[in-house]
């Protein structure tokens, strides 16, 4: 119908016409007989599969502001785009899963460290109403977060005045600095948290295994964070019997019972 507008718009010289309704006032026959909900990309079971949907969900079921926290994903998501179709954009038609990552390996899934060798050779495209990244190569797709789509994401938080924000997962992000030319956690690092005082911020301090903790301190221990004895801003984190100390935000220690960085007062 809107092809027909624009068309007979475009022959006539007039103003493309609309197409209005006149609806209902009350609630009740609003919920029973109409879907509001127009105009946006998404439909049937689809308009729920997103973060904003999420965020103020729980926020209209009564849930305190500032006790909710949004995700921040450090991984990418992977699908194989179906070879008929010839399609590589947003909702192109796709066959499954695509290929593990040499270290996660589970289909369909990628650490940003692993995401950041794919997008070698590659350039990344913008979804625009999504405010996220994507890239492919070949009959691969990836759909992932950045720098940038954190910056939006943060401001989001901002807006509409969320309790903060956590990250999934701290060993997805680049640990090692050795993928993504950005040196070591660029992602979890990227993300901006406001000073506790009006004293003026520093920049991170190099915190290195040998000068804090024993390079053998994860040795025989299971994979995960654990608390430093020597210093409850920083945390370690061991993965494949390595040892890392990795440092918290300006102003938070690490806390074990939630397995991050928060307020001392907390």
């Amino acid at each position: 119908l809107l092809e027909a507008y624009e068309a007979e718009s475009a022959a006539t010289g007039r103003p493309r016409l609309m197409l209005t309704a006149l609806v209902a006032a009350g609630k009740n026959m609003i919920d029973a007989g109409q879907d509001p909900h127009l105009g946006s990309g998404y439909t049937g079971d689809n308009i729920y599969y997103n973060t904003d949907f999420a965020m103020r969900y729980w926020r209209d079921q009564g849930a305190p502001l500032e006790k909710l926290r949004m995700g921040f994903a450090t991984y990418g998501r992977t699908f194989r785009l179906s070879a008929l179709s010839g399609a590589s954009g947003a909702g192109a038609p796709a066959s499954g899963p695509g290929s593990a990552g040499k270290y996660t390996r589970e289909d369909g899934f990628w650490s940003y460290y692993e995401v950041c060798t794919f997008l070698q050779g590659t350039s990344v495209k913008w979804i625009d109403d999504q405010k996220v990244p994507y890239a492919t190569k070949g009959l691969e797709w990836v759909g992932f977060d950045n720098k940038e789509s954190f910056e939006t994401k943060v401001n989001y938080l901002k807006e509409n005045r969320f309790g903060g924000a956590f990250v999934w997962a701290l060993d997805l992000d680049d640990f090692t600095g050795q993928f993504c030319a950005q040196g070591k956690d660029p992602l979890i690092k990227h993300l901006n948290f406001p000073p506790v005082s009006p004293n003026p911020t520093h920049e991170p301090k190099e915190t290195t295994a040998s000068n804090a903790v024993s390079s053998e301190f994860c040795v025989g221990k299971l994979d995960g964070l654990y608390v430093n004895p020597e210093d409850p801003t920083t945390f370690i984190q061991c993965s494949n019997g390595g040892t890392y100390v990795m440092n918290c935000p300006d102003g938070t220690v690490y806390n074990p019972g939630c397995l991050c960085c928060d307020w001392p007062k907390n």
